[in-house]
Protein backbone atom coordinates (compact mmCIF):
# COMPACT_ATOMS: atom_id res chain seq x y z
CA UNK A 1 0.00 0.00 0.00
CA UNK A 2 1.42 3.42 -0.94
CA UNK A 3 2.55 5.62 1.91
CA UNK A 4 0.21 8.53 2.68
CA UNK A 5 1.26 12.11 2.04
CA UNK A 6 1.10 12.81 5.77
CA UNK A 7 3.42 9.89 6.55
CA UNK A 8 5.89 11.01 3.87
CA UNK A 9 5.82 14.57 5.25
CA UNK A 10 6.39 13.27 8.78
CA UNK A 11 9.47 11.29 7.71
CA UNK A 12 10.76 14.23 5.65
CA UNK A 13 10.25 16.47 8.68
CA UNK A 14 12.67 14.31 10.71
CA UNK A 15 15.37 14.70 8.06
CA UNK A 16 14.58 18.42 7.75
CA UNK A 17 14.96 18.92 11.51
CA UNK A 18 18.38 17.29 11.59
CA UNK A 19 19.52 19.14 8.47
CA UNK A 20 18.33 22.48 9.86
CA UNK A 21 20.18 21.85 13.14
CA UNK A 22 23.39 21.13 11.25
CA UNK A 23 22.90 24.17 9.01
CA UNK A 24 22.25 26.42 12.01
CA UNK A 25 25.43 25.16 13.69
CA UNK A 26 27.48 25.89 10.56
CA UNK A 27 25.73 29.18 9.68
CA UNK A 28 24.51 27.87 6.32
CA UNK A 29 20.73 27.87 6.82
CA UNK A 30 19.92 29.99 3.75
CA UNK A 31 22.48 28.27 1.53
CA UNK A 32 21.04 24.85 2.38
CA UNK A 33 17.52 26.14 1.71
CA UNK A 34 18.61 27.37 -1.72
CA UNK A 35 20.24 24.02 -2.53
CA UNK A 36 17.15 22.08 -1.46
CA UNK A 37 14.96 24.38 -3.53
CA UNK A 38 17.19 23.80 -6.57
CA UNK A 39 16.92 20.03 -6.04
CA UNK A 40 13.15 20.30 -5.80
CA UNK A 41 13.07 22.34 -9.00
CA UNK A 42 15.31 19.79 -10.73
CA UNK A 43 13.02 16.97 -9.66
CA UNK A 44 9.96 18.88 -10.93
CA UNK A 45 11.59 19.77 -14.26
CA UNK A 46 13.44 16.53 -15.05
CA UNK A 47 11.25 13.41 -15.18
CA UNK A 48 14.25 11.11 -15.53
CA UNK A 49 15.84 12.49 -12.36
CA UNK A 50 12.52 12.25 -10.49
CA UNK A 51 12.10 8.64 -11.65
CA UNK A 52 15.70 7.84 -10.67
CA UNK A 53 15.15 9.20 -7.16
CA UNK A 54 11.78 7.47 -6.71
CA UNK A 55 12.58 4.11 -8.28
CA UNK A 56 12.42 1.12 -5.97
CA UNK A 57 14.05 -0.95 -8.73
CA UNK A 58 17.36 0.83 -8.11
CA UNK A 59 18.89 -0.25 -4.84
CA UNK A 60 20.69 2.23 -2.63
CA UNK A 61 24.12 0.74 -3.36
CA UNK A 62 23.65 1.46 -7.08
CA UNK A 63 22.12 4.93 -6.55
CA UNK A 64 24.83 6.15 -4.12
CA UNK A 65 27.71 6.53 -6.65
CA UNK A 66 25.38 8.34 -9.06
CA UNK A 67 24.39 10.81 -6.35
CA UNK A 68 28.05 11.40 -5.60
CA UNK A 69 28.87 11.99 -9.27
CA UNK A 70 25.89 14.29 -9.84
CA UNK A 71 26.14 16.44 -6.73
CA UNK A 72 29.45 16.20 -4.83
CA UNK A 73 31.26 19.48 -5.47
CA UNK A 74 28.11 21.11 -6.86
CA UNK A 75 26.13 21.09 -3.62
CA UNK A 76 27.37 21.41 -0.07
CA UNK A 77 28.67 18.26 1.57
CA UNK A 78 25.89 18.62 4.13
CA UNK A 79 23.15 18.35 1.48
CA UNK A 80 24.88 15.54 -0.44
CA UNK A 81 25.39 13.65 2.81
CA UNK A 82 21.69 14.10 3.62
CA UNK A 83 20.77 12.71 0.19
CA UNK A 84 23.05 9.73 0.85
CA UNK A 85 21.50 9.05 4.27
CA UNK A 86 18.02 9.25 2.76
CA UNK A 87 19.13 6.92 -0.03
CA UNK A 88 20.55 4.34 2.43
CA UNK A 89 17.25 4.38 4.30
CA UNK A 90 15.14 3.94 1.17
CA UNK A 91 13.91 7.54 1.28
CA UNK A 92 15.56 9.06 -1.80
CA UNK A 93 12.07 9.92 -3.08
CA UNK A 94 11.59 12.55 -0.35
CA UNK A 95 13.55 15.41 -1.95
CA UNK A 96 10.45 17.56 -2.48
CA UNK A 97 8.95 16.97 0.97
CA UNK A 98 12.39 17.49 2.55
CA UNK A 99 12.74 20.91 0.91
CA UNK A 100 9.22 21.88 1.97
CA UNK A 101 9.63 20.76 5.59
CA UNK A 102 13.03 22.45 5.81
CA UNK A 103 11.45 25.79 4.86
CA UNK A 104 8.58 25.26 7.31
CA UNK A 105 11.07 24.52 10.11
CA UNK A 106 13.09 27.62 9.17
CA UNK A 107 9.95 29.74 9.41
CA UNK A 108 8.96 28.19 12.73
CA UNK A 109 12.43 28.88 14.12
CA UNK A 110 12.04 32.51 13.04
CA UNK A 111 8.58 32.76 14.64
CA UNK A 112 6.83 32.69 11.26
CA UNK A 113 4.02 30.64 9.79
CA UNK A 114 2.98 29.99 6.20
CA UNK A 115 -0.44 31.39 5.35
CA UNK A 116 -2.42 30.89 2.17
CA UNK A 117 -5.32 33.31 1.74
CA UNK A 118 -7.84 32.40 -0.96
CA UNK A 119 -10.49 34.82 -2.15
CA UNK A 120 -12.90 34.90 -5.08
CA UNK A 121 -11.35 38.09 -6.47
CA UNK A 122 -7.97 39.79 -6.27
CA UNK A 123 -7.36 41.88 -3.16
CA UNK A 124 -5.86 45.35 -3.19
CA UNK A 125 -2.83 46.18 -1.04
CA UNK A 126 -4.92 47.46 1.87
CA UNK A 127 -7.06 44.32 1.92
CA UNK A 128 -3.97 42.12 1.73
CA UNK A 129 -2.48 43.92 4.72
CA UNK A 130 -5.73 43.47 6.65
CA UNK A 131 -5.71 39.72 5.88
CA UNK A 132 -2.05 39.51 6.94
CA UNK A 133 -2.89 41.18 10.27
CA UNK A 134 -5.82 38.79 10.79
CA UNK A 135 -3.57 35.77 10.09
CA UNK A 136 -0.96 37.05 12.55
CA UNK A 137 -3.63 37.66 15.18
CA UNK A 138 -5.04 34.13 14.73
CA UNK A 139 -1.63 32.41 14.68
CA UNK A 140 0.36 34.58 17.06
CA UNK A 141 3.22 34.47 14.54
CA UNK A 142 4.56 36.56 11.67
CA UNK A 143 2.69 35.51 8.53
CA UNK A 144 4.51 34.51 5.36
CA UNK A 145 1.64 35.19 2.96
CA UNK A 146 0.56 33.63 -0.28
CA UNK A 147 -2.56 34.99 -1.98
CA UNK A 148 -4.69 32.94 -4.38
CA UNK A 149 -7.90 33.51 -6.24
CA UNK A 150 -10.67 30.96 -6.70
CA UNK A 151 -13.93 32.21 -8.19
CA UNK A 152 -15.68 29.07 -6.88
CA UNK A 153 -15.57 30.62 -3.38
CA UNK A 154 -18.12 33.18 -4.66
CA UNK A 155 -17.05 35.60 -1.91
CA UNK A 156 -15.50 35.73 1.53
CA UNK A 157 -12.14 34.38 2.60
CA UNK A 158 -10.47 31.04 3.21
CA UNK A 159 -7.27 31.08 5.29
CA UNK A 160 -4.88 28.15 5.61
CA UNK A 161 -2.58 28.91 8.53
CA UNK A 162 -0.10 26.10 8.88
CA UNK A 163 -2.28 23.01 9.32
CA UNK A 164 -5.42 24.92 10.35
CA UNK A 165 -8.07 26.06 7.85
CA UNK A 166 -10.51 28.90 8.48
CA UNK A 167 -13.27 28.96 5.86
CA UNK A 168 -15.55 31.98 5.85
CA UNK A 169 -16.38 31.78 2.15
CA UNK A 170 -19.84 32.19 0.68
CA UNK A 171 -19.45 28.71 -0.84
CA UNK A 172 -18.96 27.13 2.61
CA UNK A 173 -21.96 29.03 3.98
CA UNK A 174 -24.14 27.81 1.11
CA UNK A 175 -22.94 24.24 1.66
CA UNK A 176 -23.75 24.52 5.39
CA UNK A 177 -27.23 25.88 4.62
CA UNK A 178 -27.79 23.10 2.08
CA UNK A 179 -26.92 20.55 4.77
CA UNK A 180 -29.26 22.18 7.30
CA UNK A 181 -32.14 22.26 4.79
CA UNK A 182 -31.59 18.62 3.87
CA UNK A 183 -31.57 17.65 7.55
CA UNK A 184 -34.77 19.59 8.22
CA UNK A 185 -36.38 18.03 5.17
CA UNK A 186 -35.50 14.53 6.35
CA UNK A 187 -36.85 15.24 9.83
CA UNK A 188 -40.07 16.59 8.35
CA UNK A 189 -40.59 13.40 6.34
CA UNK A 190 -39.96 11.11 9.29
CA UNK A 191 -42.88 12.35 11.41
Amino acid sequence: MPESLEAREAVADIYAGVLLSLAQASGTVEAVRAELESLRELEAADREFAAFMASHAIDSDRRAPSLEKMFRGRLSDMVVDALQVMNRNGRSDLVGPLARRYVVRMEEAAGQVEVCATTAVALDDGQREEVRRLAEQLSGKAAVMEFREDAALIGGLMLQIGDVRYDDSVRSRIEALRGQLAERGERGLVR
